[in-house]
């Protein structure tokens, strides 16, 4: 007999992570299908976060880089990776979350220079300080930016929710394949749980 998945419980100790919704990204998909889709969930469920009267800790990264990228080590592989998107310019309007997310001033915006969400910020110093043992998290690229995060919060022993509908592959084109694997295979043999927006949204009102 089979049994039903548990309900979502985010519990007290949560936050959430929406990891580069910045407007570089975020136009690279907005005339496909997937990203008009991935877009509109992210935003449904950040204006969720946002009506919640107790509201959880809610960080969103942006890779940034110093002008002239003295973090990057010229012709080695991230560099040549991100190379074709830009220059990652701190205080570039590239760089900043993008204009169709709600944001104020209880959000926190880390700037980071991998990845990860963890190297380059003090996102680890964070969410230890706050207590935090649940993560949610959101955003792109599922194969870059979501899976270097989730390996480093693995190995720090915090529980991980991931929404389904709020994650994409770079290029686009990718999308299907990549989330096959990492979202249906990889992701649940780390014990990271993938859920949609409508349990997202429903964890949170319990929460």
């Amino acid at each position: 007999m089979a049994f039903a998945e548990k309900p979502v419980d985010f519990g007290q100790q949560y936050a959430i992570l929406n990891l580069d919704w910045m407007s570089l990204l975020i136009n690279a998909v907005e005339e496909t299908p997937e990203g008009k889709s991935m877009i509109a969930s992210c935003a449904k469920w950040n204006d969720a976060v946002h009506s919640k009267s107790n509201r959880p800790l809610t960080t969103f990264t942006t890779l940034t880089l110093n002008r002239g990228q003295p973090e990057l080590e010229a012709n080695k592989p991230f560099a040549r990776l991100i190379a074709p998107f830009g220059s990652f310019e701190d205080g570039s309007p590239e760089v900043k979350i993008d204009s169709r997310f709600t944001m104020d001033e209880k959000d926190l915006v880390l700037r980071k220079t991998r990845w990860s969400a963890t190297t380059g910020s003090n996102l680890e110093q964070i969410l230890k300080a706050q207590g935090i043992q649940t993560v949610v998290i959101s955003g792109l690229s599922l194969s870059g930016v979501i899976m270097a995060t989730i390996y480093r919060l693995f190995d720090l022993d915090f529980n991980m929710y991931v929404i389904r509908d709020n994650v994409i592959e770079l290029p686009v084109s990718q999308n299907e394949a990549f989330s096959k694997v990492m979202l249906e295979a990889l992701m649940p043999k780390m014990n990271v749980r993938v859920i949609s927006l409508d349990e997202a949204i429903q964890a949170l009102g319990r929460s």
